[in-house]
């Protein structure tokens, strides 16, 4: 795969190179969300069945087991997500990286963004006492602080103030960007889950722990392309904001003899 022409892009083009990006890569990217979401599959199945049976054992069996996997799904969300965006970032460069690579870098950044999410996390629920308009307008600006962590290996707090640093002046179309991507990465779990839980039936327990763990699995397929078009994003705002095109071209011109 060959590096991009960067540029400024508009929304329609960063969506346009997330899905071709997304397409190009489909199979590596799978199989890095693949190996650390199958966790949260059983994790969900698991829930699901206990939820669903409403029996006091149950319920009692499966919240144990929450108490006990739950670490291991939050674990499984941060390496996801650390993996995948060093891999699109490497592809969108024209660098692929493995499975095994990405997986491993998750693993070599997992502290410091599983810190950066958790603040993340805090400033998105005090921007809700502004509504959710205040927990939106956090959630933009600090819609880059994966990729300063994972692709700039900076610091939780260092992530944060560089996210806020390339979205300044840029609010309305980072929202775009990011509320679509969004949808479509999650619109088809939330439906392949509405339609089969109709058709199972809320009385089946077995059912139900399915419905929860093909969600789960509908999420890996889907949720590389929102993590592609926040890299593209990225690398958008450093080419608008740094001039990291005119860098790139400079850095890798012909030395003159």
């Amino acid at each position: 795969m060959h590096a991009p022409m960067l540029r400024p892009l508009n929304v329609g083009e960063i969506l346009d190179r997330s899905f071709a990006l997304y397409r190009s890569q489909f199979a590596p990217l799978l199989g890095t969300a693949l190996t650390l979401y199958l966790p949260l599959a059983m994790m969900s199945a698991i829930f699901g069945v206990a939820a669903a049976s409403g029996s006091d054992a149950a319920l009692v069996g499966g919240g144990i087991l929450v108490l006990l996997i739950a670490p291991m799904m939050l674990i499984g969300v941060v390496l996801s997500v650390a993996a995948l965006t060093y891999q699109t970032s490497r592809a969108y460069m024209g660098h692929p990286a493995t499975v095994g690579e990405a997986v491993r870098h998750g693993f070599a950044r997992f502290f410091p963004l599983a810190l950066a999410m958790i603040l993340t996390g805090i400033a998105i629920f005090l921007g809700l006492f502004g509504l959710l308009i205040g927990a939106l307008i956090v959630y933009v600006l600090l819609f880059a602080v994966v990729p300063a962590v994972v692709i700039e290996r900076r610091g939780p707090l260092s992530a944060l103030q560089r996210s806020a640093e390339l979205a300044e002046g840029d609010w309305w179309r980072i929202c775009a960007v990011v509320l679509v991507a969004g949808l479509i990465a999650t619109l088809p779990s939330m439906v392949v889950e509405l339609m089969l839980a109709s058709a199972a039936g809320a009385d089946d327990p077995m059912s139900q722990g399915f419905v929860s763990a093909l969600g789960a699995l509908v999420n890996a397929l889907t949720y590389p392309f929102s993590v592609a078009a926040t890299v593209i994003l990225y690398y958008d705002r450093r080419v608008r904001a740094e001039g990291l095109d005119v860098e790139l071209m400079a850095a890798t011109a012909p030395v003159p003899a």
